[in-house]
This record gives structure tokens, sequence and C-alpha cells, in this order.
């Protein structure tokens, strides 16, 4: 009898894991990425939220009540609403509709979401919560929208072998919340979070388990904004979990363009931003620049593995876009897109990248941050030093980075003084 071996076909979990260190999954894109990082670092097991070890174990909770209430029609034949709302419709609806205002923004939802679908943004501790869906008339807790994204960012911050950095990202998640522990949201949100299935004990999570970290320098990058984010003594604590989920979302599209392209064995390209100076050359090569992040997400997933359902292989595309989008770094969720910087991306960006206490002139931010650290090219020296200007007149950069510069200083993130310095400050970003 012949031995014949088939050869496995890796998924696509698998293969964004061999790529990209972790699971990147259309489902998955957005804000998800941010508040599943957020479950990890405040429902894992001990009192340390960035714990060492090979794996961890988390205590999952999914707010099915209030959730329920605001999203789900057949709420009332939950027996728990006699129990705990008394039958009082008028305190029911008012609670629904404060509920209804906490919703984490679904971009480019047109319609009313599922329960399961919709999330509570974490303004404080008890409202961060995990999946949930109904199955066969029981709340069960699994991942639907918070499939690895986060879970990477986790290990990322975990796993950093800077013990220094490693201890000031720990307090300053312990500092977060501080000023809305005892507030009312979280008082009502702890009693609501009361009346939902959660995790008895913790347990393991087998995503993060098999995420992998240390995987290049550009990590450091991650880290740093993270800490600088933490550490802004004039933002509040809202604009603070904001710029912590932004700025992983926008750390993952990044690294994703990176890793792909390392695959492939490609050099380092800028992702070529249009920041609204109305050339329609730049906004042509912006779109251009889309299609090749995007199609070398396919080549890099394809190489590795050549068998992969097609369905499986655009997931992993469209994470890029869709987060990009849902973040402020595209300019639309739907139609032509290109690359942008939105107020509140650039808000984000500023918040991690310069240090609270201090400021940098614009000149830098746009040449050092936005192109030296994320790879974003604006203005005329990253076009020069990237060889953009080769194919494309100078003049449209410096253009482009003026408008940039207009756009910061109408958001209060650029104080522009009587001598012409314009200075960027994260103060005016909180």
């Amino acid at each position: 009898m012949q031995d014949v071996s088939v050869d496995k076909i890796l998924k696509g979990p698998e293969v964004s894991r061999e790529l990209f260190g972790g699971v990147l999954d259309f489902d998955a894109a957005g804000h998800y990425p941010g508040l599943e990082l957020l479950n990890f670092v405040y429902c894992v097991e001990g009192e340390e939220p960035l714990p060492a070890g090979d794996t961890v174990k988390i205590k999952r909770r999914s707010h099915d009540f209030g959730r329920r209430m605001v999203w789900d029609g057949s709420f009332k034949a939950d027996p728990r609403r006699h129990s705990v709302l008394l039958d009082d419709t008028a305190a029911e609806e008012t609670l629904r509709e404060l509920l209804r205002c906490l919703q984490l923004d679904i971009p480019n939802g047109t319609k009313e979401p599922k329960w399961s679908r919709a999330h509570f943004f974490p303004y404080t501790p008890s409202l961060i919560h995990w999946d949930a869906r109904e199955r066969y008339g029981d709340i069960r807790l699994e991942r639907l929208y918070l499939r690895g994204g986060g879970a990477l960012a986790f290990k990322i911050l975990r796993s950093d072998p800077n013990t220094t950095r490693l201890e000031r990202i720990r307090y300053g998640f312990k500092q977060l919340y501080g000023a809305t522990a005892g507030s009312p949201l979280e008082i009502l949100a702890n009693f609501i979070n009361g009346q939902s299935k959660a995790d008895t004990q913790a347990g393991l999570d087998e995503i993060e388990k098999a995420t992998r970290a240390n995987v290049d320098d550009f990590e450091e990058v991650y880290r740093n904004g993270i800490l600088n984010i933490l550490e802004q003594k004039d933002a509040t604590s809202v604009a603070k979990i904001r710029a912590v989920m932004g700025w992983t979302a926008l750390w993952l599209v990044l690294m994703q363009n990176r890793r792909a392209r390392k695959s492939l064995n490609l050099d380092e390209s800028p992702i070529i931003c249009d920041c609204g100076a109305g050339s329609p050359q730049l906004r042509r090569v912006s779109q251009r620049c889309l299609q090749e992040v995007l199609g070398n997400i396919v080549n890099a997933v394809v190489k590795a593995e050549p068998k992969i359902p097609n369905a499986q292989r655009n997931k992993i595309r469209s994470f890029f876009w869709a987060t990009a989008s849902a973040n402020g770094f595209l300019n639309a969720w739907r139609g032509r897109k290109h690359f942008t910087l939105s107020v509140d991306a650039l808000e984000m960006i500023v918040l991690a990248t310069i240090p609270t206490g201090t400021e940098m002139p614009f000149e830098r931010f746009a040449t050092e941050v936005l192109y030296d650290c994320l790879g974003v090219a604006v203005g005329r020296s990253a076009a020069e030093a990237s060889g953009l200007v080769n194919s494309i007149d100078a003049s449209i950069f410096e253009e482009n980075e003026a408008q940039l510069a207009l756009q910061m200083i109408a958001a209060g993130l650029v104080t522009q003084y009587s001598d012409a310095t314009r200075m960027v400050s994260p103060k005016s970003a909180s």
C-alpha cells in the first residue's frame, strides 16, 4: 500500500502569525485591536497588568446585560429585566439611552447593530468587556471581533527587554483609570457588569500564547509610543485611552506593511500621505501607494502559503485598509481611497511621539517623527530622502507639508509664534 503524504495547508491565522507575529483579520480590524489590548491589560490574572511568563490567563466578562438592553429587541423577555430593573420602564429607557451613548464607534455602520456586534467604549475599567454571543439560549464568551491584534500588542508590551521601560508602562496602565475609579459612571458600569455573564475563573488564552514578539526593531516604536501616551501629564484619561487604542491600530498597519515588504525582500518605501494640498498628481501617487501596499500584503501571504483560499487571503489584506480607514489614516471606508492624516490621527501621533512637557519644531516633526520614525512621507525633506522628488515635483511636497501645518495649527496641535517658529506640543493634543 502506497503512503501518500499530504502537505498541510496553513490557515489564515497561521499565515498571519508567521508573517506578522499575530493574527490580523478583517473581522477584527478598526478599533478592536485596542479594545482587545485593554481587555488583556485589565482582565489578566494577578495584580500585574503586563505579567511575565510564557502564558497568561484572562478572566473575561461579557457585559451582555447592558448590551442586550440597548441593542437586543428580545431583551423584554430576559428574566433579569424584572429582578434588576423592577419593571420601571422609565428608568429602563433612561439607562438604555445613557448606555447607547457609550457605544464604541463602528466604522461604516449604517444600521442598528446586533448586541454581539456592539461594544462599549472603555471610558472606565468596568466598561471593558470581551466578545459574547447567544447560542442555544446561553450567553457564551468567545472571540468574534477580538481575534488577536490586541493580543499581539499585549505580547509586545509585556515582552519588553527594557525592564525600566516595562515597569514605567506597567505603572502607567495602573494609573490610567485613577481619575475614574470612583466616578458615578464607573459605579453604574460595575453594577451592570455584575448582572452579566463572566468567567468564573481565569483561563489560558491560546491566541496570545501563540503570538510572537521581539521580531524586529519597529516594536520599539510601539513601546515608546505607549509609554509617552501613558506619561502625558496634561492629557485626560479619555484622551489617553483613545490614544492607546489609536496608536495600537496605526502601529499594526505600519508594521503589516513593513513585514510584508521584508518577507518579499523589498527595500523599505514610505507611505505617501496627501494632506489636502489639492494636487491631483499627489492624490494619484497616494492612491497607487495604497494599492502597492495591499498588493504586497497579498503577495507575502501567497508566498507563505500558495494554496491559501482567496477569502482568507483577502481577510488579512483587508485588515490593513479597514484599520487604517477607521483610525484616520485613509480618507474613506468606501470608494477611491488614499493615505491621509485626520486630526484624530495627528493628535494620537503627537501624544505617542513627543514626551510630556516637551515640544518639537514642526519641521522636525514632519521629518523625524512622520518619516524617520513612522515611514510616512509628507514634506519635501522626506521626498528628497526617499527619492520621490525624482518623479514628483518637490514643490508639491512643500505645499503638502504647508497644508499639514495649517491643519495642525487649526486643531491646536501646533503653536505659531511671531518669529514664524512653529512648535508641536502634546499639551494641546490633550
